[in-house]
């Protein structure tokens, strides 16, 4: 799948230290695909991180065949947003 991140979603990347191998992975092999009010996908995995239980959440768009990913969010409020 082709993808891009915005400015935004680079930032939060580097701010909480997700891999782009986790971002390629949550998009490969979601744990569970949503939309916002706004239409926005919201591509959320369940993963594992020093041993605890985390959830990776994209959101994003389509702008043609390319998925452009607006945001990240990297949380251990797993059941807060799945």
């Amino acid at each position: 799948m082709l993808f891009r991140l915005t400015e935004h979603a680079k930032g939060r990347m580097i701010e909480r230290g997700v891999s782009e191998t986790l971002i390629v992975e949550a998009l490969a092999v979601p744990t569970k695909i949503t939309r916002d009010a706004g239409r926005r996908l919201l591509i959320k995995k369940l993963y594992r991180k020093n041993g605890k239980e985390r959830l990776l959440l994209l959101a994003a768009e389509w702008e043609g065949n390319v998925l452009c990913i607006v945001t990240i969010i990297d949380t251990t409020k797993v059941s807060k947003y799945l």
